[in-house]
């Protein structure tokens, strides 16, 4: 009996053994051909790019499920969606049912893990949304979703989300949200008709927009919810639940349906618990400051329903959001003075119907700060086909008070700015330039303003008045001061109302003049991409850019103007911004010893890596400042180091710029022309070893006069044309390359004195290559020889010649010798 107990459990734990070693490496046998048939079989069916770096199987993580799971997968989209990622995930998780593998009816999915993952949804202007991926089934008898059905039966138990950031960009819609860093759990039996869903979710940032009005703004969101999900019929009806903006926890009650055209709903929004402080959580500065010792007062009403239908863009549901502050205040205990009589009338509604029927009203918002009163009204109709509004502000602020009821920590802040202007009318009679039927007057005064902030240089503005009309905004001569550097604006702006409500283009006239500007203050100090190329997809850090919806024409001058190792003086031009590029026109300024004549563009729109084509034209540039200040030439032509002496010229140039908004060498393409009337060569490598070769040490200290050099620049290669470089009495005539990897590679020739020994041997063949560290002069010292073999036989045989007793016979030979050594040539 214990023989056959002990047998028995062998066998057991024999079997046992095999069926976990086969659980560890049957995944292993089929997750290479299964990567590969998920691919060919994604192309098939996607009409977008993804890829991923691995296809995981495990047999043992979720058993009796199969856990597939996708590493560092993603998913572009074609077209217009080229550049955007869709989908970037760490890790993409599915729970399949073993069993069902050996089934004809699909796959069932239990559950689903989500980590590490951005999602970046777009809707075009015309309406096309990033998304739409899957393409057309070429069986058009069978619906996409019944073919769906007979691969995979979704019985999923639980989804669950760890890292997730998702951004939902409507352009077509005006709507735009940004949710950070999703934790969330969602489980329950979606593989029946009828299930409770508990969802449970949290996200430090939240911001929401519509029509470029701000409804949340880095909002903490929290949400632990149960819903009674009738999954037959589409409907979802709120059972307990709780959510929480900040401080704020709400309830809400009513029910959600689906329907063939959209959507059905009867939402309430339940706020019993909110006060003045928990609005004012919704606030990030003061959320994020002191928030649990801020002391309150006030009375808060805040209502909320949807009720209706919703069809995509076309319908809304009835809906309103009205908030109601009376008699208000705040203030932090460690500080002297609060903000005081807060009253806020907001409302927001819509009868149900079009997106354009919401109406938006702000009126009042009035406060008192620190015995300072301040009023604002406003209202907007027709915020998407043609924004109706009306805009009034009065008001005192003295900035130098806002210490006393807030808690500015590292900030100084000093000023006083006096509003009293009404904006008012349709956005129509803007475009339309129907100005006589609008509203627009008043002014914003700013006066003795100081800002000083933590590792930033202070600004100080002494005065500064925006004068507002229907037509124009007019900004009267502003001195703004930024550390050392000076800024003196005088400006006038057209259509700066339908740039404000639609984005539209800004145009105007600016004049712009400086004493000392240093550009690489506003410029990031991050110089780690700095030959990097800048992707088509990235905002570099330290680019320039130029806004596409600007049309401006500037005329600017300024005395001093530094960037990077320049330092441009007494500059002077016109700049015509427009559509993301500087058109730049007759910029001259004084540099590198000499002057300079700059026409050309500067092209830096958003998302695009920044490009200048331009043509400047050069005075008395001295070659060693050019070398210390431009890495163009530090890169390309290295000789410069060493020049003493200055040049003129002009350069063609077109390139893309880095990250540091200098050229990327290995794409620069141009042209140009260099001349020089005193140069001098003393320490120049190959000039000395020239000079040893020729045996003419004097060569080494030479200075050069009326030198002209054409070159082009192409493919990482200077190359110039065939140019004379007279040394003394030796002349070189030279043409060749100089590339990124300081290689020289030179051919010419080299003329010797016309009078003395050398003057015998004419012309010779040189070549300099090496590099500009290390370069290599060659001479051929054969044709060396041969030159001076036939200057020393045609001389003996004019002796002969003239010697009446030579022989016919001698003379014969050294007719033949000369005749050979002219043949070698």
């Amino acid at each position: 009996m214990n023989r056959t107990v002990k047998k028995t459990l062998k066998i057991a734990g024999i079997t046992l053994g095999v069926i976990l070693l086969l659980l560890l490496i049957l995944p292993f046998a089929f997750q290479g051909k299964l990567a590969k048939l998920v691919k060919e079989e994604g192309n098939k069916m996607l009409n977008a790019q993804f890829d991923f770096r691995t296809l995981n199987i495990s047999l043992l993580r979720n058993f009796p499920s199969a856990s597939v799971s996708l590493e560092d997968f993603w998913l572009k989209g074609t077209g217009p969606f080229e550049n955007d990622t869709l989908i970037q995930a760490g890790e993409l998780t599915a729970a399949v049912n073993l069993f069902s593998f050996f089934g004809d009816g699909g796959y069932d999915i239990s559950r689903i893990i989500v980590k590490d993952t951005r999602v970046h949804a777009i809707v075009l202007e015309d309406g096309r949304p990033n998304w739409d991926v899957m393409k057309p089934s070429p069986d058009a008898e069978t619906p996409e979703d019944e073919t769906a059905q007979e691969t995979f039966r979704i019985k999923l138990q639980k989804l669950s989300v760890d890292n997730l950031s998702v951004v939902y960009d409507d352009r077509q819609g005006g709507v735009f949200a940004d949710l950070s860093r999703l934790e969330a759990d969602c489980s329950g039996d979606f593989g029946s008709d009828r299930t409770v869903v508990d969802l449970k979710m949290e996200t430090p940032s939240l911001t929401c927009r519509t029509g470029g009005i701000p409804l949340l703004n880095k909002v903490s969101l929290e949400a632990d919810m149960d819903v009674d999900a009738d999954l037959a019929g589409g409907k979802f009806t709120l059972r307990e639940n709780m959510l929480r903006l900040n401080a704020i926890q709400l309830n809400l009650d009513g029910w959600l349906a689906q329907t063939k055209q959209g959507m059905d709903m009867d939402l309430r929004l339940n706020t019993n618990e909110v006060g003045f402080k928990e609005l004012l959580s919704l606030i990030p500065a003061i959320y994020a400051k002191d928030f649990q010792d801020l002391k309150t007062d006030g009375k808060v009403t805040l209502n909320a329903f949807a009720r209706g239908s919703m069809e995509g863009n076309t319908k809304v549901p009835q809906f309103e959001v009205n908030l109601d502050v009376k008699d208000a205040m705040f203030r932090y205990p460690s500080l002297p003075a609060g903000v005081e009589k807060i009253n806020i009338s907001a409302l927001v509604r819509n009868a149900g119907g079009p997106l354009d029927a919401t109406e938006i009203s702000v009126a009042p918002f009035d406060f008192v700060l620190a015995g300072n009163p301040f009023s604002l009204n406003a209202t907007v109709k027709t915020p998407v086909s043609d924004p109706d509004f009306h805009l009034t502000a009065r008001g005192k602020l003295d900035l130098g008070k806002v210490k006393e009821v807030y808690p500015l920590d590292d900030m100084q802040l000093n000023g006083l700015v006096q509003a009293d202007l009404e904006l008012g009318g349709r956005l129509s009679m803007v475009e339309k330039e129907q100005f006589e039927q609008m509203q627009a007057k008043g002014s914003l005064r700013l006066n003795q303003m100081k800002l000083v902030l933590k590792d930033m240089p202070p600004v100080d503005i002494q005065q500064s008045v925006f004068t507002f009309s229907p037509r124009y905004l007019q900004l009267s001569e502003t001195t703004v001061n930024i550390g050392k550097n000076d800024l003196t604006l005088d400006s006038r702006f057209e259509n700066y109302l339908g740039y404000a409500l639609k984005g539209s283009t800004l145009k105007g006239t600016l004049n712009v003049s400086s004493n000392h500007l240093n550009l690489n203050d506003f410029m990031s100090a991050d110089t780690t991409a700095a030959v990097a190329e800048v992707p088509a997809d990235t905002a570099a850090m330290g680019v320039i850019r130029v806004p596409e919806n600007i049309d401006f024409q500037m005329q600017a001058a300024f005395r001093e103007l530094l960037f990077d190792k320049m330092t441009l003086t007494d500059g002077k031009g016109t700049l015509l911004v427009r559509n993301g590029t500087v058109d730049m026109r007759n910029l001259s300024f004084n540099t590198m010893g000499g002057s300079v004549t700059m026409n050309g563009a500067y092209a830096a729109p958003q998302n695009k890596q920044p490009e200048l084509n331009a043509a400047f034209n050069m005075r008395n540039i001295s070659f060693a400042q050019a070398y210390q200040d431009l890495g163009l030439v530090q890169q390309l032509a290295p000789i410069f180091a060493g020049l003493k002496g200055n040049f003129s010229g002009n350069l063609q140039i077109d390139t893309p710029l880095d990250a540091t908004m200098s050229p990327v060498m290995s794409a620069v393409q141009g042209k140009g022309a260099l001349s020089t009337k005193d140069l001098s060569l003393s320490g120049v490598k190959f000039i000395d070893q020239v000079a040893d070769i020729v045996k003419k040490p004097s060569l080494k200290e030479i200075k050069v006069k009326d030198l002209n050099i054409d070159f082009e620049i192409k493919d990482g290669r200077v190359t110039t044309k065939p140019f004379d470089l007279k040394l003394g009495d030796y002349n070189m005539n030279l043409s060749g390359s100089t590339g990124l990897d300081q290689t020289i590679d030179y051919t010419g020739k080299i003329t010797m004195p016309a009078d003395g020994i050398a003057s015998k041997l004419g012309t010779v063949d040189m070549t300099i290559g090496g590099t500009f560290t290390s370069p290599k002069v060659g001479i051929d010292m054969a044709s060396l020889a041969r030159n001076a073999a036939e200057q020393a036989l045609k001389g003996l045989g004019e002796k002969l010649g003239n010697d009446s007793k030579g022989s016919e016979k001698k003379k014969s030979v050294i007719n033949k010798a000369l005749d050979l050594f002219k043949k070698k040539k």
